[in-house]
């Protein structure tokens, strides 16, 4: 059987312990370290995070009235569109993700330190739920279309009227004052 011949931290010498079948190492060394099965999905990201657009998301694609928005605009729609979803979807179950779960013993009597309790203690289970945070999700993906949408705009009244390329779509944004609602906008 055939020695693992990693180096040791100590001293530099090689490893004299038989190597794991199938491998140049011993277990000690990595020889028998499990490896993930072909095709798992670990490291996938899903849902809201997703970087990928779904089936249905590649025919709103082309369907997003935006303009002549850049794809910035269209990607932070879908990640919106994508929150908004998971957000309905967790208010129509609990909406609770689960996120701690810990078993504490809770002895029955008070024991000074050393001594052995009269009666064990008897295990109880505390579980704590929270909510997920849709609302910051969705808060920072509106200010991000915000701030594209006027950066567009910005970069709209920028450009020299005597050019003749193309022109661009008109953006209109419309701020009203909630304090004075007959004002004109």
């Amino acid at each position: 059987m055939a020695l693992c011949g990693a180096k040791k931290r100590s001293n530099g010498e090689p490893c004299k312990r038989h190597a794991v079948p199938g491998s140049s190492r011993c277990k000690l060394h990595g020889g028998a370290a499990t490896k993930a099965n072909k095709g798992n999905q670990h490291a996938r990201k899903h849902g809201i995070y997703s970087d990928t657009l779904t089936a249905d998301e590649h025919g709103l694609w082309d369907d997003i009235g935006i303009g002549t928005l850049d794809d910035d605009i269209k990607i932070a729609k879908l990640q919106l569109r994508r929150a908004l979803m998971a957000q309905a979807k967790a208010e129509a179950g609990d909406g609770l993700v689960l996120d701690m779960e810990s078993i504490h013993t809770q002895a029955t009597d008070p024991v000074e330190e050393g001594q052995e309790p009269k009666e064990p203690g008897r295990p109880s289970m505390t579980t704590q739920r929270r909510r997920q945070g849709y609302e910051d999700i969705i808060n920072r993906l509106l200010g991000r279309i915000g701030d594209l949408e006027s950066k567009r705009a910005d970069m709209i009244k920028k450009l020299d009227p005597e050019d003749d390329g193309p022109l661009p779509q008109r953006i209109e944004v419309v701020v009203t004052d909630a304090r004075h609602p007959n004002a004109e906008p």
